[in-house]
């Protein structure tokens, strides 16, 4: 699907943003420069943007997002603390690359918890977009907590996280934030070299 087909009449659509999204724009991409460059402050930006983002997926009838919002909230201040004091001697956490079994491991829990969410939200909710919607739930629940951890492999899950969400995004005509999802994906790729490099230093 070309650029125009998904951001359709992107300038009017931006003229029409809300003053909601702009703040989860701003801060979103706060949150993900600083967590590519390994700064604690990142979770505080994460906060902030989960909060906005609590209301306005609940009026997009995106509800599977709006309980992964509340979710990037509780994670968040475990994040701050682990990025702190997360090593064994209650030092800054270091990152560090799991083995490829344990980040199979890791998809096949996101795939199970992905299955009976769609489900749910398809057959008793007005949930749009149910089994994307629960995909990107499913899938950031883990990735979130891999990010957490200071493991590697959480950029990976994040690209194809946010490649997912442009698309549902943009079917909800919330255009800023699909392209903030756009903008996200080009910085997990860079986040991704950017731990990799520090890990090999």
């Amino acid at each position: 699907m070309i650029l125009s087909q998904l951001f359709p009449s992107i300038l009017t659509a931006l003229q029409n943003t809300s003053f909601t999204e702009w703040i989860i724009f701003i801060t979103a991409i706060i949150y993900v420069i600083l967590a590519a460059v390994e700064n604690k402050w990142c979770w505080l930006f994460g906060i902030a943007s989960s909060l906005f983002s609590i209301y306005l997926c609940f009026r997009g009838k995106l509800f599977l997002e709006s309980g992964l919002q509340i979710f990037y909230i509780l994670i968040g201040l475990y994040g701050w603390y682990e990025w702190q004091y997360g090593s064994s001697e209650k030092k800054a956490l270091r990152i560090t690359s799991i083995a490829f079994s344990k980040t199979g491991l890791l998809v096949f829990i996101s795939t199970i918890i992905w299955f009976p969410f769609g489900y749910i939200a398809h057959n008793y909710s007005t949930q749009a977009l149910p089994y994307l919607d629960a995909f990107i739930t499913a899938f950031s629940i883990i990735a979130t907590w891999m990010t957490a951890k200071k493991q590697l492999q959480n950029w990976i899950f994040w690209i194809v996280i946010d490649a997912a969400a442009i698309i549902l995004y943009a079917q909800r005509e919330f255009y800023l934030i699909a392209i903030l999802y756009f903008i996200y994906t080009i910085l997990a790729i860079a986040g991704y070299f950017s731990w990799k490099k520090k890990i090999k230093n």
